[in-house]
This record gives C-alpha cells, sequence and structure tokens, in this order.
C-alpha cells in the first residue's frame, strides 16, 4: 500500500523573497531564516507568521505570507 497523497502534501513547497529597508534578521518561529534581502528561499505552503528584527535597535516587527505551491512571494517592506 502506497501513501502517496500525504507524500504529495509534505512536498508542496513555494519560494519566498523578502527585501527589507532597513535589513532584518528573519525567523519562522525559532528558526533563522537569515538576514534580508532573502532571495528564493523554500517554505512550505500555507501562511506562515515571521519575526523580522533590526539588528540596530532590536525592533521586532512581525508579518503574515502566504506561501503558494510552486510559486515565488516578493515582498518588499520599509520598517
Amino acid at each position: 500500500e502506497k501513501r502517496r497523497p500525504m507524500k504529495a502534501r509534505q512536498e508542496a513547497f513555494g519560494k519566498l523573497t523578502l527585501k527589507t529597508t532597513p535589513w532584518t534578521t528573519v525567523y519562522l518561529g525559532k528558526r533563522r531564516l537569515g538576514d534580508s534581502p532573502l532571495i528564493a528561499v523554500p517554505l512550505p505552503a500555507g501562511r506562515h507568521s515571521l519575526k523580522l528584527v533590526r539588528p540596530d535597535t532590536h525592533e521586532e516587527t512581525s508579518i503574515e505570507v502566504e506561501i503558494r505551491a510552486n510559486e515565488t512571494v516578493v515582498k518588499k517592506l520599509r520598517l
């Protein structure tokens, strides 16, 4: 018996390109995705809450992104 539907769901990924001014460190939960600009970072399809942290002031901003399978979402933010 094969469980392809489950496997297919797990493989649904899209990509996120995120540019912020000024640059920020980007987190998905406790996972550090990197410093902006992020270019085509693979993320599971679905809605995600990202935390953006400015290294100079330690200010935090939260944003929601909707990742669609096999697509690249591009966001540009001025903080």
